[in-house]
């Protein structure tokens, strides 16, 4: 069987049979909400999104399925059950094997049950009228008949006995309707059966890659077994890969008399063992784009790592693509589209007229809202009642007779669409297109009630709008900088060049290596770029600190890396790394030689890369030009190709004279010429066009010659630049360079077409490196900057993987031990990393790999780099942009990221906002899993044996007593972390200190003792001095800290 794409098209002729399945693909496990184990799905809220207050237990959005999707689904369900389409799970001994019949037997319950009821059969005879066997899947239903006539028999008696009972004390008692029925058996099936909710691939090969740019791809053949690889998509943790399995189905247990205890435990092994073989590839809000090459799908991740799959034949190739669109546009942005050959026809003919999908009203609203509520702005949206009409939500502005002032009202508009076309409904006019239909009625005066106006703009949609499925939320923000000592930092004496407010110097950055902490010296040398701004211009100064703010929170391999700023005498230095061959526009005009289509191709798709990334958190650049695009490796000879790096944007625009904006015409986009509050991420596009310019024309200065009149007349007659020979360049420059903001391209869409392009053409395509294993770092290549932080047995700093030395690689950071701890603690290392690796949640850090050294005898754990560092460090410093919703929302996430740990059966036991991550002002990782330990279910305890130093003042009584740590311990842990955040983690009310003075003067065990006596004497932490909520810190000490006992505190942590 195949899936096809929502674009085919079925070529039909007189010899054409194919049978057709009109299906339901796409399923997110738990959308019903009732497993505790799992997130709840919901459709986005905008109750949510503006912050209304909810209940705990009450949902976070509308119900994911409409009544007649249910109905659907649940007959959809039913079928592939019963006819095995969905197989139950395989059994791993005797007493599973007869825990899953009976729960298909209940299951012939539930469907007998609605059966009767959707019928208004009666349900006391119910079990008479209707056999079970039709109800149960047919390979059960053989092994039945197998049986002897007695336990047939014995069978059938206590079905019928079971569902009378059901059917008189719960259905009728209870009051249960038809959709709670349906709910139970799509739930139940998530659990019996094996796979519901995701699709395995099988490709002839895998190919999981580093990166895209011509970096080495790890090739995942089959094995000596004969076993390939398999790849799996799922709604709720996106794609992953494994070796693929043989399940031996063991049905009968040779030893009948293991006890339940062993039982349990053998389940729970065979149950981790099963789950432990997946390797997460990408959540789908991390991928840019997928292209398709004959039979092969090759999918791209933000990191500009990729998975390619070889499949057997191109539809499967487009099946493939189809369904990871899907769950993306699902998930993450309605009106996007990963890959040209599968992008539905409603969603490309939607972006071409800017028009959105089936949106209700108040979304419109919201919308118009957001753009600024000008009268004439309108929205188009497709009905969500009637699809053959497109609603026209417009601002109309009446006055107000009571306060004599204008009041903006919304009036909605029905388009009807026909075979004849588009005409707005009312009248008589009908247009080929909806395009031309609103050229024609913005020249009209309209009228409603006793309102007139004209149509002025409208508003398309934006890439990561509001999403239909309410999976993650996350908007960026602007974040500041680290400040490193200036102490450290040496210029040079030569002025390497002069560029508009600042001075530019060629520097020195010393740094401490391990060996240099006793010595007090600094010992290893990196060069830097010094950008002075003068004495002369303080008044701006807040300008230039907010840009280094901006690239302050940024890490990304295309992007230059910013070490800090600082501030001497009265100059104040942005330090930045060295590019070793400086600025493109120099570099391309000093080459004798043309350079190929190629070499222009990566730079521009390396240039398209991180200014997606950029746009991802929301973040503008401001004058993107390739004067200020660096280049680190010039590719022109040998293997891999130019490396760019973005630098900072100097002085933001908005702190320019009006001649001085002119004067960067044409990178500066025309509306911020007319308004330099205009500035987004819109301006950026433009800018990214003219660069393309740039590089088609190898450096040359664009209006070179004109004078600064005559590049305002350039802009008031919206000309255009000389059009490339480059034609799929050419195509993308025009497409970034529309005077119309909102028309420009997203900049995942021009990764997209770059890279669909690049397929299409093999000649520009970057020469592919040798393989390697992608997990595992060199030593040699390790690139230390600075230290991240430092504990009692490690430390933590971040490091630049550089294998080609051309600091082209990305940033990482790798935590190793002290070299007086690596025999006592290299166990404990061990065990985090394979801990880590198992990990994938976006609230928890991500695991990138290991680096060996001394011969395998020691290891580093390489993971991503966070920028901002740890709420700890981060929340002091900027405590006066961050408000009680933004900690809030921290908390929040802390929460999702220890729900998914405690999924996993592990406990933290360090939770503290130390070990908080801060990724930009509004996501949060957990990290450091060096105390985390694993708990078995019939446990649900870990009792701790070693003798390590350990944080007791964020610990539980249990865990200070009896050493014993359960999930619920890491509850009281989060109070505490709670505590801290909304002290901000000021040193002086920490944990630590406010307990010490509760016990006065102490040390050792001592310590432990008194606060074990203080804590049962019902002291805890006191309302912070600082907290204006009340409320918050007592439902944190209610739910937190009143409960001594472990087993009363909440363990789902989605009650905060």
């Amino acid at each position: 069987d195949l899936w096809y794409a929502p674009n085919h098209v079925f070529k039909i002729t007189e010899e054409t049979s194919i049978k057709l399945h009109y299906r339901m693909r796409f399923y997110f496990t738990n959308w019903h909400g009732t497993s505790e184990t799992e997130s709840p799905v919901w459709r986005h809220s905008l109750f949510k999104h503006k912050g209304v207050s909810v209940s705990p237990k009450g949902p976070e959005g509308t119900p994911l399925l409409d009544a007649a999707s249910l109905d659907y689904l649940f007959a959809q369900g039913q079928y592939d059950f019963l006819r095995g389409l969905a197989p139950v799970r395989a059994p791993q001994n005797e007493a599973e094997f007869h825990e899953i019949e009976n729960e298909c037997l209940g299951m012939a319950v539930l469907a007998i049950t609605h059966h009767a009821k959707s019928n208004d059969l009666p349900l006391s005879g119910a079990g008479a009228e209707t056999s079970y066997k039709r109800f149960i899947p047919d390979s059960l239903n053989r092994t039945i008949k197998q049986r002897n006539f007695l336990t047939r028999i014995r069978i059938n008696n206590v079905f019928k006995n079971f569902l009378n009972e059901f059917n008189s004390k719960t259905i009728q008692d209870s009051n249960i309707t038809l959709y709670d029925l349906k709910v139970k058996y799509l739930s139940t099936l998530e659990t019996l059966t094996q796979g519901l909710g995701r699709e395995t691939i099988e490709p002839k090969i895998l190919k999981v890659s580093g990166e895209s740019d011509g970096s080495p791809a790890l090739t995942l053949p089959s094995g000596d077994d004969g076993l390939g690889y398999e790849v799996q998509v799922s709604g709720t943790t996106g794609i992953s890969w494994r070796r693929k399995v043989v399940t031996n189905v063991l049905f009968f247990l040779k030893d009948k008399t293991k006890s339940k205890k062993n039982k349990a435990d053998n389940k729970q092994k065979n149950d981790k063992k099963k789950d432990s073989g997946w390797t997460i590839f990408s959540d789908f809000f991390e991928i840019t784009h997928i292209v398709i090459k004959e039979s092969c799908a090759t999918i791209y991740r933000q990191d500009n790592k990729t998975m390619e799959l070889d499949l057997f034949y191109r539809d499967a190739a487009l099946s493939f693509a189809a369904l990871v669109d899907g769950y993306f546009r699902l998930t993450v942005d309605a009106h996007h589209y990963l890959c040209t050959e599968v992008a539905p026809s409603s969603v490309v003919q939607n972006l071409e007229n800017g028009c959105h999908g089936p949106i209700c009203t108040e979304y419109a609203i919201h919308k118009l809202r957001q753009e600024g509520n000008e009268e004439g702005t309108y929205v188009l949206r497709w009905s969500c009642t009637d699809y053959n009409y497109i609603i026209m939500t417009v601002v109309c502005i009446e006055m107000d007779l009571y306060e004599s002032r204008p009041v903006p009202q919304y009036k909605n508009f029905q388009i009807e669409t026909s075979p004849q076309g588009y005409r707005l409904y009312g009248t008589e006019t009908f247009r080929p297109t909806l395009k031309e239909l609103l050229e024609h009625l913005q020249g009209q005066n309209l009228r409603t009630e006793n309102l007139r106006f004209q149509l002025r703009r409208c508003c398309p949609p934006q890439p990561r709008g509001t999403t239909l499925i309410l999976l993650n939320q996350s908007s960026t923000q602007i974040i500041h900088p680290y400040i490193p000592s200036q102490s450290n930092i040496h210029p040079s004496k030569s002025n390497t060049s002069y560029i508009f407010l600042t001075n530019i110097y060629a520097g020195i950055l010393k740094l401490k290596t391990e060996d240099d902490d006793d010595m007090g010296g600094y010992s290893q040398e990196v060069k830097v770029v010094l950008k002075v701004l003068g004495s002369g211009h303080r008044d701006i100064s807040l300008a230039f600190f907010e840009t280094a703010s901006m690239m302050r929170q940024i890490s990304h391999k295309h992007i230059a890396l910013l070490y800090g700023v600082c501030v001497r005498h009265q100059e104040n230095i942005m330090v930045e790394e060295f590019v070793q061959y400086g600025p493109l526009d120099l570099f391309m005009r000093r080459q004798s030689t043309p350079l190929s289509t190629a070499w222009k191709f990566q730079v521009a798709k390396q240039l398209a890369s991180a200014l997606s990334y950029l746009e991802d958190k929301k973040l503008v650049h401001g004058y993107v030009c390739s004067k200020n695009i660096l280049v680190a490796r010039d590719g022109l000879v040998g293997e891999g190709g130019p490396f760019i790096k973005l630098s900072d944007p100097g002085i933001p625009i908005t702190v320019l004279s009006r001649e001085e904006c002119v004067d960067r015409i044409p990178w500066i986009a025309p509306e911020c010429v007319q308004d330099t509050a205009n500035l987004s991420i819109a301006a950026d596009k433009w800018g990214f066009g003219t660069t393309l310019w740039e590089i088609c024309y190898n450096g040359e200065i664009p209006l070179k010659d004109k004078k600064l009149t005559e590049k305002e007349r350039f802009y008031a007659a919206q000309c255009q630049l000389a059009t490339p020979d480059c034609e799929e360049l050419a195509k993308l420059m025009t497409h970034c360079m529309t005077y119309d903001p909102h028309q420009r391209l997203f900049f995942r869409a021009i990764v997209r077409d770059i890279d669909m392009v690049e397929k299409q053409n093999p000649s520009i395509q970057p020469v592919p490196m040798l393989e390697v294993d992608p997990t595992v770092f060199e030593k040699r290549f390790l690139k230390k900057i600075r230290d991240l932080g430092e504990g009692h047995f490690g430390k933590v700093e971040l490091c630049r993987y550089d294998p080609r030395g051309d600091r082209t690689g990305e940033l990482v950071a790798v935590k190793s031990l002290k070299p007086e701890n690596r025999e006592e603690q290299s166990s404990n290392l061990w065990r985090e990393i394979h801990i880590l690796r198992e990990l994938y949640h976006e609230n928890i850090v991500k695991y990138k790999g290991i680096c060996h050294e001394e011969g395998g005898r020691s290891i580093k754990l390489i993971m991503e780099f966070l920028p901002a560092g740890s709420l700890k460090e981060y929340l002091p410093r900027n405590k006066a942009h961050i408000d009680l919703k933004t900690l809030l929302n921290y908390a929040v996430q802390i929460c999702q990221g220890m729900d998914y740990l405690g999924s996993r059966n592990y406990i933290h036991r360090d939770l503290a906002a130390r070990n908080v991550l801060v990724e930009n002002e509004s996501t949060v990782k957990i990290g450091d899993f060096g105390l985390t330990k694993s708990i078995k279910d019939n446990e649900g305890y870990y009792t701790v044996k070693d003798d390590l130093d350990s944080p007791v003042f964020w610990y539980a009584p249990e865990c200070l007593i009896h050493c014993k740590f359960y999930r619920a311990s890491d509850v009281w842990s989060f109070g505490v972390t709670m505590y801290e955040l909304l002290t901000y983690c000021d040193t002086s009310c920490s944990p630590m200190s406010v307990f010490l003075k509760m016990i006065g003067p102490t040390h050792g065990q001592m310590t432990v003792t008194r606060l074990v006596k203080v804590l049962e004497e019902g002291k805890r932490l006191p309302k912070p001095d600082g907290c204006s909520d009340r409320v918050i810190y007592s439902f944190t000490k209610t739910k937190c800290w009143e409960q001594p006992l472990p087993h009363r505190r909440p363990l789902d942590l989605k009650v905060f």
